[in-house]
């Protein structure tokens, strides 16, 4: 990892500070993540809604909880390099589907699915490449003092979700006509054999997680950016690589006057 071209202000900060810099850091990368975002997002949306109507309600909904992993590791892959300036484009980031994708499978199919701290993880088997043992030893380094924070961030980010599915629904009681729904709860829980509440449904959830979602794999990122921080130095590492770096300038600037004895 190359340091010194990070462009992030990399210091020891207590966790929930360090988790609000992932937020600052998605509202920076909003522009670089909206393309390649709504280009995995909108098939997956397309598929669920194919199934609910051929009469396979449940399994597009599991469908669309059961693969976030996947839809993170493309997040994370982003914003991994977006740190050091490189914003892949659409092109760029399919041709490198192996760098991302294996990961999210891997965390769907997996226990690592049921983790509530997949985005404090993430980062070790995507990143660094680690498996097996050197995983669940570089885990268990990293949870000693940051578990109880990555599982918070998990919980508070549902509870983000339901809200914002809440919110989603109110919006529409408050612009539908009242013959459609007499009160808040015909449109937040239609009859099983109404199609268009289902799909309803599953748009709203799928709209809490486009939203959501990239911000809370760069908060478990910069989460986890924090902890190798601490462990590795790299603050004080970056200190010493920007002094040589002057030290360095100030030499090639160096005049040597001769003395006035030698002048002819």
């Amino acid at each position: 990892m190359q340091l010194d071209q990070i462009n992030l202000n990399l210091r020891d900060r207590y966790p929930w500070e360090a988790m609000d810099l992932g937020i600052k850091l998605m509202r920076t990368m909003w522009p670089s993540l909206l393309v390649p975002w709504l280009l995995i997002m909108l098939p997956v949306l397309a598929c669920i809604l194919f199934l609910q109507l051929n009469g396979y309600i449940l399994t597009g909904l599991l469908l669309l909880w059961l693969c976030k992993p996947i839809y993170d590791s493309l997040v994370l892959h982003i914003l991994s390099r977006g740190i050091f300036s490189d914003y892949p484009g659409p092109v760029r980031i399919i041709k490198g589907w192996r760098q991302w994708l294996p990961t999210g499978i891997y965390s769907t199919i997996f226990i690592w699915r049921l983790s509530l701290a997949r985005s404090f993880n993430m980062p070790v088997h995507q990143l660094e490449g680690l498996k097996g043992n050197a995983r669940k030893q570089r885990l268990r380094i990293l949870h000693k003092k940051y578990a109880s924070h990555a599982n918070g961030l998990t919980i508070i980010c549902l509870h983000f979700e339901f809200l914002i599915n809440l919110t989603l629904y109110g919006l529409l009681f408050i612009l539908i006509p009242k013959e459609y729904a007499a009160s808040f709860m015909d449109i937040f829980t239609p009859a099983d054999s109404d199609i268009s509440g289902i799909i309803l449904n599953t748009v709203f959830y799928w709209l809490a997680i486009f939203i959501l979602e990239p911000f809370y794999v760069a908060s478990g990122f910069t989460l986890y950016l924090n902890r190798r921080t601490q462990l590795e130095a790299w603050d004080i590492e970056l200190a010493f690589r920007k002094m040589a770096q002057r030290l360095e300038h100030s030499k090639q600037h160096d005049i040597n006057y001769p003395d006035a004895e030698n002048i002819a």
